[in-house]
């Protein structure tokens, strides 16, 4: 998607009242941080949001597009860390304290993602998270990263973390492969998130997004 194409949906996502508008991924290209410079320029009512991975060059394009906020995205279930970064869950921890406090030195809002949530060890998931907060997080994002959540398990798992961090902002992203993504959002929020990820037309990788 074009730069003046993503201005011209986060514009009228802006009319809407959206509260957090993720403009994309800036240190993926220079297309990428075009547009989320050019949008986070905009002076939006929305928080302007920026993509990235737990790599500290990931964090420096999400602020110097200028945007307010982070979503930090960083494994949590072990084959993941295993297979996707050749690492422990001990090496992961530690990926987690440092990227938060680096994102929190630059006046980040951060949003704390645990990609592949879903299929993560929920005792290490909550560990996970306790180590983002106590480093500063803001906000806990749980990723149903390959869309294998029913609204039961769906609604199990954000009542666990939800109750453990209740001072925080859970949020729910949530991908489409059963075509079960706002089934499993909405039960994700009868549980406790206080916060959708959602899509325009529910646009997405493989089979979308909520």
């Amino acid at each position: 998607m074009k730069p003046e194409e993503k201005l011209k949906i986060a514009l009228a996502l802006d009319e809407l009242n959206v509260d957090v508008i993720e403009v994309g991924f800036p240190a993926a290209s220079e297309g990428e941080f075009s547009a989320a410079k050019m949008i986070a320029d905009q002076g939006l009512k929305a928080e302007v949001c920026g993509m990235g991975r737990g790599v500290i060059a990931d964090i420096d394009s999400v602020a110097k597009a200028g945007c307010k906020s982070i979503h930090l995205v960083i494994p949590s279930s072990d084959l993941h860390i295993r297979y996707k970064l050749g690492k422990s869950r001990e090496d992961v921890l530690s990926i987690v304290e440092k990227c938060v406090r680096y994102a929190k030195s630059y006046g980040l809002i951060v949003e704390l993602s645990a990609e592949d949530a879903s299929r993560s060890d929920e005792v290490f998931l909550e560990e996970f998270f306790r180590r983002g907060v106590n480093n500063g997080a803001d906000r806990l994002c749980i990723c149903d990263t390959v869309g294998v959540l029913t609204p039961s398990k769906a609604y199990k798992l954000f009542s666990n973390i939800a109750g453990r961090f209740p001072e925080k902002i859970v949020s729910v992203h949530c991908h489409d492969d059963f075509g079960l993504a706002v089934a499993n959002s909405i039960a994700a929020v009868e549980a406790g998130a206080r916060q959708v990820h959602a899509t325009v037309n529910g646009l997405g990788e493989r089979a979308g997004n909520a």
